[in-house]
C-alpha cells in the first residue's frame, strides 16, 4: 500500500500553488499588460498570491473563480484599496454567500454599476 505522508502532501500544493502563480502572472502579462506593467516579475507574482488569499478567505475555491477574481483585481483599484470600500465588504463578508455568487456580485457592480448603489 502507497502511503503519503502529509508533509508530501503539503510540498505537491506549494508546488501546484507555485505552478498556478506563474500561469497566472503569465496570463496578467498577456491578457492586462497595460494594468499590471508597474508590477516587476517578482512583485506581480505575489500580486496574485495575494489575490489568492482573499480568494480562500472569501470562500472562492475555483481555479476558473479564482482566475476572474484575480483579473478583476488587476483592473479594477477599488478592490486594491485599503480598507475595501464599504460595498466590497458587504459582498465578500455577507454570511454563507458562496463564492460563485460573491464573484457574480463583484462582476456585476464592477462593470455594471455605480458602486454606490451596490445593496
Amino acid at each position: 500500500m502507497l502511503r503519503i505522508r502529509s508533509s508530501q502532501i503539503e510540498a505537491l500544493s506549494k508546488q501546484q500553488e507555485a505552478g498556478f502563480t506563474c500561469r497566472m502572472a503569465a496570463h496578467l502579462r498577456e491578457v492586462f499588460p497595460d494594468e499590471v506593467a508597474r508590477l516587476d516579475d517578482p512583485c506581480l507574482r505575489l500580486f496574485v498570491e495575494k489575490v489568492c488569499e482573499h480568494a480562500r478567505d472569501w470562500g472562492i475555491a475555483e481555479e476558473t473563480q479564482v482566475e476572474r477574481l484575480i483579473e478583476l483585481f488587476a483592473c479594477f483599484e477599488e478592490l486594491r484599496r485599503r480598507p475595501l470600500p464599504e460595498w466590497v465588504n458587504e459582498i465578500v463578508t455577507y454570511p454563507d454567500r458562496p463564492g460563485s455568487e460573491i464573484l457574480a456580485r463583484l462582476e456585476e457592480s464592477l462593470l455594471f454599476e455605480e458602486a454606490g448603489d451596490v445593496d
